[in-house]
Parts: structure tokens; C-alpha cells; sequence
């Protein structure tokens, strides 16, 4: 009879210590929460790029385009524009202040700083023009304005308006702050310059009409 007593309890106990095990095991599982990769300036900032065909469908955006396109009464607005290159802007800022604009935080050599990247041939819209320049928007944070080169040997290009030039890279004004613009392909932002598809053109610059023919009753 006591062996019995015994025995029941030893199951008992068993059964007992392996309902806690499984309430353990599923409230551990219930917190589990799979990584998040977060601040991946690559994959915030995906884009396709177009290929090297379709990057010979691109014209410059000058100032002798811009004089046909008024000819012609198309609207600027209405014209799809980008950057022929991949470009960075940076800047320092106070880590105790949130003023960020649409970029990513990063720590350099202890330092916050702020980074936008507009990959090349991202979509952006000319805002406005004016005599002495264009100012062209690739979000709703702010715009990047665009100048006539200068210079005996310049030619009829539109160039970011920098200030502070040191070894092509340069200052800039972006959402009322000052950031230093960088071309990340090539050698200075002066080689940066705004495009647009020469299609989007051709279809507004041509007047269509087809035909219905005449039937004989």
C-alpha cells in the first residue's frame, strides 16, 4: 500500500514539473522578436538604377533647353527632372537636438552626423525658375538649387550653387540648413548635373492627330 502512495506521488510530481517546463518554453518563445535592421541607408534608399541604354536617353538640362521649352509653352513643372550622378549631403549635428530632415543618423569619429543621400537618376521635380538659377526638389524636406556655370571656358550647364569649394566638395543650403555636398562617383559636385529624358520632350513638343478617313456612301 505505501509502495503504491509512493509511486503516485513520484508520477504526480512528474506530471507537475513538466506542465511548468511547457508554460516556461511557450512564455519564452512569446517574446522572441526577430532582428530588424535598422537605419540601412542601402536599403531605405533602394532604387533601380536605369541601365547604360536607357542613361543615352538622357539629355543635360540647360539653359538652351529651357529657352525651347518656353518657346514651345511646356510646363517645367510637368517635366520629370534628375541627377546624372549619385551625391551625399552631410552635416554635424547636436545629438541632444532632433532636427534631422530626411536623412539617416550615424556616429563618425564620435560625432552625430546627418546624411542624405540622392542616388543618381532618383525623380525630382523643378520647383521654380528664376534669372539666375533653378531650384529642384527631390522631397518635400527641401530643395537644391542649381546655378549657370561660370568661367571663360564654362559651358551652357546648370551647376549646384556651392560655396566653401575644397576639392570638389562643397556647402550647400537644403531645408535652411548648410550641408557639405559630395558627388560619390565622380571627382566634384560640378560635375552634378540635372537631366531629363528626351522622350518626355519629344511627346510634348509634337501635336498628334490621327486620321479617320473618308468612306464613299
Amino acid at each position: 500500500m505505501m509502495y503504491r502512495f509512493v509511486a503516485s506521488l513520484v508520477f504526480l510530481s512528474f506530471l507537475f514539473l513538466a506542465a511548468c517546463t511547457s508554460r516556461k518554453t511557450g512564455s519564452s518563445k512569446a517574446y522572441i522578436k526577430p532582428h530588424v535592421e535598422v537605419g540601412n541607408v542601402e536599403t531605405n534608399n533602394a532604387y533601380t538604377p536605369p541601365s547604360a541604354a536607357d542613361k543615352a536617353n538622357y539629355i543635360i538640362y540647360n539653359r538652351e533647353l529651357q529657352m525651347k521649352m518656353q518657346a514651345f509653352n511646356i510646363d517645367y513643372k510637368k517635366v520629370q527632372v534628375y541627377l546624372d550622378q549619385k551625391i551625399t549631403l552631410t552635416r554635424g549635428i547636436d545629438s541632444t537636438k532632433t532636427e534631422v530632415a530626411s536623412g539617416v543618423l550615424r556616429y563618425v569619429n564620435n560625432s552625430v552626423v546627418e546624411e542624405i543621400t540622392i542616388n543618381a537618376y532618383t525623380p525630382g521635380i523643378i520647383e521654380s525658375i528664376d534669372p539666375d538659377g533653378i531650384n529642384i526638389k527631390f522631397d518635400n524636406s527641401g530643395s537644391l538649387r542649381f546655378v549657370p556655370a561660370s568661367g571663360p571656358d564654362a559651358e551652357d550647364y546648370y551647376v549646384i550653387a556651392g560655396s566653401d569649394w575644397n576639392e570638389g566638395v562643397c556647402n550647400v543650403a537644403y531645408a535652411k540648413k548648410i550641408y557639405k555636398a559630395q558627388c560619390v562617383k565622380c571627382n566634384s559636385m560640378a560635375g552634378v548635373h540635372p537631366v531629363i529624358r528626351q522622350s518626355d520632350i519629344d511627346k510634348k513638343n509634337k501635336v498628334s492627330k490621327v486620321l479617320p478617313g473618308i468612306k464613299i456612301n
